[in-house]
């Protein structure tokens, strides 16, 4: 089961980079996996919120269906997603107080039949610098 973990330090606190994350409007703006929407798109993200996003990694495009499975305003954000070929995928923000600031930890997992093998290896390869990409944008947006 591929696996990314990337952490970043911003000077804004929690409530500030919760309401970014929590906000669909923003995605485009920090997240270049982001392709776009399909359907409905929540105002904020909530427990329980759905909704259909495009997602391009390793240069493939997929549909994901995302439901919110915990939402704590200013410290954790987490999605379970489900994707094409059985691939079910779960994203996790961890915000934590840290230097007068937040400490952002952006997990990722990826699981399913189409993920054996090399292909597992590849994914995390590539999800990995999108994820401390993603981080980047996100911290010069909430700073």
């Amino acid at each position: 089961m591929p696996k990314v973990s990337v952490t970043a330090v911003t000077t804004a606190d929690p409530e500030r980079v919760y309401q970014v994350l929590a906000d669909p409007s923003r995605t485009p703006e920090w997240n270049d996996m982001h392709q776009g929407f399909t359907g409905d798109v929540p105002a904020t993200l909530a427990e329980g919120t759905t909704y259909k996003q495009k997602v391009k990694l390793m240069g493939m495009p997929a549909e994901m269906a995302w439901k919110v499975v915990a939402a704590d305003a200013g410290k954790v954000l987490e999605q379970a997603g489900d994707g094409p070929m059985g691939v079910k995928s779960k994203n996790r923000f961890l915000l934590e107080p840290a230097d007068g600031g937040t400490q952002i930890t952006y997990d990722m997992e990826f699981n399913g039949p189409a993920l054996n093998g090399p292909m597992a290896a590849m994914l995390e390869k590539q999800a990995g610098p999108a994820a401390k990409q993603a981080l980047e944008k996100l911290k010069g947006l909430v700073e």
